[in-house]
């Protein structure tokens, strides 16, 4: 896994400080077999840490191991990983230097402490986690502190949200109960906040807190080698990461028919795998989707993208937008008429949700419930029930039996739209009004927002399956999702596993 992880304290003296720092490296020649002491840059291992910034001398509480670095190989993957003060790679060093200031500061859990994602395409993507640890000599009590997670895809640090916050919340708990026990023992001891009030009643205590040092992290816990295991910690943080975390390309829009070659794999630079495919990678973009869809077989001339926009000029807006929503928010989704008019707005509808919450019935003698199929098509001598929230209802009109002036095409859903609708909805609704994207680059656009909603469901279901209950929305804020976009996002985990966790 390709990311910095930080340890950040907010020193009462010099403000955010970084403190200690593990990252990865890798060597990416796989035909030298020998066992290196370190596998990555040379003069990495040559660099120090400067005990100067910003022409301020450094106090015990901004300090951690000084010079002293801590290096773990794992020899079977050609890595190390290498923990410092201060990053040992400048660039690398200054983005920490910036996002521990924003991690300490303005980046802040509503609750002050707990687990926010800032970032951009130029500073790079944080994910962090703010606590603090019971300090008997710090005011208040306590001393501020954070792990932050730095990486320069943000894709695949929000993808890997659970497992960091599972797996730092269990650091952050063993170096509190640490804490804890040496703050009772020295309150047992001499109670502070006594002997504070005793010493500020007598006039003695100004000068003397002002000029107190904070402590190291190493007195605040009592345990000698507290860096030692932090190390240890991050390094399996890191490497269970890069076992378990994989970049794959989104199997829905490859060929199914793929032969891969695992024998020819490729690490990169960026912490990923390139995997070889022994033939050509078509994308299934332009393709007939008709041979994954064999009850859409008959209607193979038209795209999606196409019907869409047909449906939407014989609904108009309004009704279009009911439809729209009912699609991508788990309301069933009846049409009734000749087939295959019928069959052309089943398999436009339905392919803007993924394929595993799509369940299809393109001819019934009978009505079905939605939980049988969430989307149904009757011809129209089938019964099917009154209008409700639950079920959308297409009718098509036979053009023999449609009366002048009136629409051939009529919704009939007695749901109300939200004052919000979801943000993949107005996407949709404005691409399909844009007249410079042909039908076959919407195409594309709609399979690409597809994969990106797919995405957020599944990092926000498997929050709920690792039993976080309580508010996800700063998750879903990061995710660029918000309380409009709930029930969609509830919607398509239907499609997912029921624990996955």
């Amino acid at each position: 896994m390709n990311a910095a992880i930080a340890l950040c304290t907010f020193c009462e003296i010099h403000g955010p400080k970084v403190i200690f720092t593990t990252q990865t490296y890798r060597n990416y020649d796989m035909q030298n077999t020998e066992k290196l002491k370190f596998y990555g840059p040379k003069e990495v291992l040559r660099q120090c840490h400067v005990s100067l910034e910003d022409g301020q001398d450094e106090c015990e509480g901004c300090q951690s191991i000084g010079n002293i670095k801590y290096l773990s190989n794992d020899h079977d993957t050609r890595t190390s990983f290498l923990s410092a003060q201060q990053s040992l790679m400048q660039d690398i060093g200054n983005l920490l230097k910036h996002a521990c200031i924003r991690s300490l500061s303005c980046e802040v859990h509503p609750g002050k402490e707990g687990v926010c994602y800032f970032g951009d395409e130029y500073r790079g993507h944080v994910l962090s986690h703010t606590f603090t640890l019971k300090d008997a000599q710090a005011r208040g009590f306590r001393r501020w502190y954070s792990f932050i997670v730095f990486m320069r895809d943000k894709q695949f640090l929000l993808n890997m949200w659970p497992f960091l916050i599972d797996n730092l919340k269990e650091v952050i708990r063993e170096l509190q109960d640490f804490a804890e026990k040496r703050y009772n023992a020295e309150e047992a001891e001499c109670p502070q906040r006594a002997m504070r009030l005793t010493t500020a009643n007598n006039g003695a205590g100004c000068h003397n807190a002002s000029t107190k040092q904070s402590r190291t992290l190493t007195d605040i816990t009592n345990e000698k080698h507290v860096f030692v295991r932090i190390h240890m910690w991050l390094v399996w943080i890191l490497s269970a990461g890069a076992r378990h975390f994989v970049e794959v390309f989104p199997m829905s829009l490859l060929d199914d028919e793929i032969n891969y070659s695992f024998d020819n794999q490729i690490e990169t630079e960026g912490g990923f795998t390139l995997v070889n495919a022994k033939l050509p990678i078509n994308l299934n973009l332009y393709s007939d989707e008709s041979k994954f869809s064999p009850e859409f077989s008959e209607i193979t001339e038209k795209s999606t993208a196409l019907i869409l926009r047909d449906l939407k000029r014989l609904l108009g807006k309004d009704q279009f937008r009911q439809l729209l929503y009912s699609c991508l928010t788990g309301v069933q989704i009846l049409v009734r008429g000749p087939k295959i008019q019928r069959l052309e707005s089943l398999y436009g509808l339905s392919s803007l949700v993924p394929r595993a919450c799509r369940r299809v019935k393109t001819q019934t003698s009978e009505y079905m419930d939605p939980d049988a199929c969430n989307f149904i098509g009757v011809d129209t001598s089938v019964a099917v029930p009154l209008p409700c929230a639950n079920v959308c209802r297409l009718d098509i009109i036979l053009n023999e039996h449609q009366v002048e002036n009136t629409n051939s095409h009529i919704v009939k859903w007695t749901g109300v739209l939200p004052a919000k609708l979801p943000t993949l909805l107005v996407k949709i609704e404005k691409s399909l009004d844009n007249e410079k994207l042909g039908n076959s680059v919407l195409r594309a656009h709609f399979a690409t927002l597809q994969e990106e909603w797919a995405n957020i469901a599944k990092v926000v279901h498997a929050m709920h399956g690792r039993g976080h209950r309580g508010d996800l929305s700063g998750l879903m804020l990061s995710l660029g999702a918000g309380p409009q976009d709930k029930k969609l996002l509830d919607a398509w985990s239907m499609g997912l596993p029921s624990n996955p966790a």
